[in-house]
């Protein structure tokens, strides 16, 4: 795949239409507080201590002030609240969600005059907004920063010192600031897949205090999946299973949550899978193990062994010399897939891979997409213009034309007539797609409008694996150029394409803000490494890797580098 060629073949941006600017953030109920959680990373590490106010401040000093002291969380932000009456200190609810911004050197806060005599006024802060996160920690992009408007109104208080009367819930930070996680940081709750085999992360920010392992409990067992996610995973808190204590309190690694007595029967493989989900969401802030009780008693559930997604450390690659395994400057080979791809009668364009590479998609110099497993290569399908293909984890071979992206089909590996599944109604173009290696989530780029887009979409599938539809799109980039795309873990999207004269790689977190690195400049393809941190391309033949800040050559003389899907190799 050539990214001069796609990025021509594809429409160029074009002027983003302006959105409409929100006034204050939603909420919908308060979040309930949590006892202290005995881990390092569950509080706040600010090291940053704002000023409170001080005598003489006018309206727009006390505003601003305000939104400065709200980027610490301590004691339950109790430094900005001191910008408050005392009334709206009670009712503002600072971790309802997130403003995201340019920065402060394009705030502007608008008052109107005041006079010594003048006891109320409104002061409005027109910012260029970025990006949110809502009430229940959901990120949410934009493809360009928008003009957004957040009210205050102040008043005096008997000591003739202004204070806010009236704030937006929620809290201001710039784009840098939020990146940093220092107030707000990601935490991955935890689904299954629909066939119970694999976890899905769902990204959520949530404030970094002592009620951390609260509010990620909360948000599992009483919440609900993102909504594009919802249809595409599974959960064990069904029903009318609830916390029976909305308090979590981790003692030496060990959280114990408190459920109520609504489970219609004991069943030990839900009660593992409920376990699993908890202690995989809390690990992120130290919790080892989980302790499930109901009415007093410790229910003594296990846990479930869901299956891996690391990909194997080793690059899978077609070279002159054949297919398979690079190490050391040699190529282990594959039994019943290695002699097979040798032997293709077609130059070789695209590798998918699944776990072991015991079974792989290929598409060769004329657009077609073939199989390959157990020494047998079968043309899988014909149709014109399509795209490298992608596998997941369930079998099936996922193809589509680039000029037709509503056109996507999953097909088996037991043979037999595809499955349509759908794509974007309203996408000109999709010049790549991958299926994450949970086989939950689709990722595309796309061009519609004349502008390129990646999004993701929930898979539908039964309880086989096998998909039906997508869900409604995602979008978490918008990149000005979009050649390839590839999951390089399972909560991050790696997006290779152009900005300017430069090709550059997008780190996109599904659910988060992105990381920009410069590629090599001939860089063509993506792929994931292992451990996650690593990200391979490969560009003119040479293979490099980047395992820190710098890319490193791993490898020359390489035709094609395979994508693999995940799973350690056998062989």
């Amino acid at each position: 795949m050539r990214i001069a060629r796609i990025v021509h073949a594809a429409a160029v941006a074009v002027t983003l239409l302006a959105l409409t600017a929100c006034a204050s953030l939603p909420v919908t109920g308060d979040v309930r507080p949590g006892l202290a959680a005995d881990q390092n990373s569950g509080g706040s590490d600010l090291a940053f201590v704002p000023q409170g106010p001080s005598d003489g401040m006018d309206p727009k000093e006390i505003v601003r002030g305000f939104i400065d002291a709200a980027s610490s969380p301590k004691d339950s932000w109790s430094i900005a609240r001191q910008f408050l009456t005392p009334d709206e200190a009670q009712k503002w609810k600072p971790d309802a969600g997130v403003t995201i911004d340019t920065g402060s050197t394009e705030r502007r806060f608008d008052v109107p005059e005041v006079t010594k005599q003048t006891t109320s006024t409104s002061v409005r802060l027109t910012l260029q907004q970025t990006a949110t996160v809502d009430e229940t920690g959901a990120y949410s992009g934009q493809p360009t920063g928008r003009a957004a408007e957040l009210p205050f109104a102040l008043t005096k208080n008997k000591n003739g010192q202004w204070r806010i009367a009236q704030a937006p819930d929620g809290i201001v930070l710039d784009a840098d600031s939020f990146a940093a996680a220092d107030v707000f940081a990601p935490y991955a709750l935890q689904y299954f897949d629909p066939s119970w085999t694999y976890l899905v992360p769902d990204v959520r920010w949530f404030p970094k205090r002592e009620n951390t392992a609260s509010r990620i409990v909360q948000s599992l067992v009483a919440g609900k999946p993102s909504p594009w996610l919802a249809n595409g995973v599974r959960t064990a808190f069904t029903g009318d299973v609830a916390l029976a204590r909305n308090t979590v309190t981790p003692e030496s690694q060990v959280a114990e949550v408190v459920l109520n007595d609504a489970l219609p029967t004991r069943d030990p493989v839900m009660l593992a899978r409920m376990r699993t989900q908890l202690e995989r969401s809390l690990s992120g802030i130290g919790v080892l193990q989980v302790k499930i009780t109901i009415g007093g008693r410790d229910t003594n559930a296990g846990t479930a062994s869901p299956a891996s997604t690391a990909v194997d450390p080793r690059p899978l690659v077609l070279t002159d010399k054949g297919f398979g395994y690079l190490a050391a400057g040699e190529l282990a080979a594959i039994g019943g897939v290695s002699a097979q791809l040798q032997a293709f009668p077609q130059q070789v364009t695209a590798i998918s891979a699944a776990s072991g590479a015991q079974r792989i998609a290929v598409q060769g110099a004329d657009g077609v997409v073939s199989a390959i497993s157990d020494g047998k290569t079968d043309q899988i399908d014909g149709r014109a213009g399509l795209i490298a293909p992608t596998l997941d984890p369930f079998g099936y071979i996922w193809t589509v034309p680039a000029q037709a992206p509503a056109s996507i089909e999953a097909w088996p590996a037991s043979g037999g007539n595809a499955r349509p599944v759908g794509g974007p109604q309203d996408a000109a173009q999709v010049t790549s797609f991958a299926v994450s290696r949970d086989g939950s989530r689709l990722a595309m780029a796309v061009v519609a409008g004349g502008q390129f887009r990646v999004e993701v979409f929930a898979i539908t599938r039964d309880d086989r694996g096998a998909p039906s539809a997508l869900g409604a799109p995602n979008v978490i980039s918008w990149p000005s150029g979009a050649a390839d795309v590839a999951w390089l873990d399972d909560s991050t999207v790696g997006i290779l394409g152009v900005d300017g004269s430069n090709v550059v790689l997008r780190e996109q977190q599904v659910g988060g803000p992105a990381k920009t690195v410069d590629a090599p400049d001939a860089a063509q393809t993506v792929a994931p490494g292992s451990p996650t941190a690593n990200v391979r391309v490969l560009g003119g033949g040479v293979l490099y890797q980047r395992s820190g800040p710098n890319w490193q050559q791993e490898g020359s003389g390489v035709k094609v580098l395979a994508v693999q899907l995940g799973g350690q190799a056998t062989g």
